[in-house]
């Protein structure tokens, strides 16, 4: 599991909870490892997934739309700007799907008589089914940027594509509060009114 990329702490509690033959937690962390997945990356200077998606849609691959996407950067769209849109709805999309595994029934409505209450689950070694826990309820703690599948802000972007020198050296400004420093680096490195620059590192110190 630690090679798989989970903490120690999590490789442990995975691996003492089979030991107790209760096989939930891990098939949820691998429901939601393959979930997040399949959800762009933001690679800085340029996302992969561009690439990724112009080779399958040359392949001849259903359901990715190339010519959309190629018309969009023809027109001059931000591959970030683009990046974070096709991230949030996959983010989206990937919650509602942990949402209907939760609850296959949910799209027939809370108010319909007699709805069947069904319910995923695994056969458990003695063959008694047992659920896998609830998958939307823990989707966002296993965001791999760290940010709970909420939106990546402007600034966090720009931080990003900083060189790594300079993001260690705001990171440590940052965590003194020398505000006016960090901003001056800031309008340096990005441009900017110095108080827009001075606005947008106390934001970022709240997401770091």
């Amino acid at each position: 599991m630690q090679e798989l990329g989970y903490s120690d702490s999590q490789a442990h509690a995975l691996a003492q909870a089979a030991q107790r033959e209760d096989h939930g937690p891990l098939l949820r962390h691998l429901l939601l490892r393959g979930l997040w997945s399949d959800v762009v990356d933001e690679s800085q200077p340029q996302p992969q997934w561009l690439e990724r998606w112009r080779d399958l849609g040359e392949s001849g691959f259903p359901f990715i739309n190339s010519p959309a996407l190629q018309r969009l950067l023809d027109a001059g769209v931000d591959v970030h700007d683009l990046t974070d849109v096709v991230r949030s709805a996959q983010v989206l999309t990937i919650y509602n799907v942990a949402q209907l595994i939760d609850d296959p029934c949910r799209d027939l409505g809370y108010d319909v008589e007699d709805a069947p209450d069904l319910q995923l689950a695994y056969l458990a070694d003695a063959g008694a089914p047992q659920r896998p826990g609830s998958l939307h309820d823990a989707l966002e703690e296993l965001d791999p940027a760290g940010r709970h599948g909420q939106p990546r802000s402007l600034e966090l972007r720009r931080f990003g594509a900083l060189p790594a020198a300079l993001q260690e050296e705001i990171r440590g400004l940052l965590a003194q509060k020398a505000w006016s420093q960090t901003a001056v680096l800031w309008q340096r490195a990005v441009g900017g009114e110095l108080a827009h620059c001075l606005a947008a590192m106390q934001s970022l110190a709240r997401q770091l």
